[in-house]
């Protein structure tokens, strides 16, 4: 619904999102919604004491399936 509305109403070019690389189940969610990864940095974040990396993930409107419109 949130990804609908960032395309069709407020005509939002690209969505990103940032997980960390880790986060086996958020990666896959993502892919699942069509998101697609962009690179990844490498020790970007630090936390938890340690550095993480990220997996940033896109989306431009032009590829947002019509069968998630619905």
């Amino acid at each position: 619904m949130l990804l609908r509305y960032l395309f069709d109403e407020r005509r939002l070019h690209k969505c990103e999102a940032r997980v960390f690389a880790h986060n086996e189940a958020l990666l896959a969610f993502q892919r699942r919604l069509g998101f697609v990864e962009e690179g990844w940095p490498r020790d970007h974040v630090f936390h938890g004491g340690r550095h993480h990396r990220l997996a940033p993930l896109g989306m431009p409107g032009r590829e947002f399936a019509p069968g998630r419109r619905e």
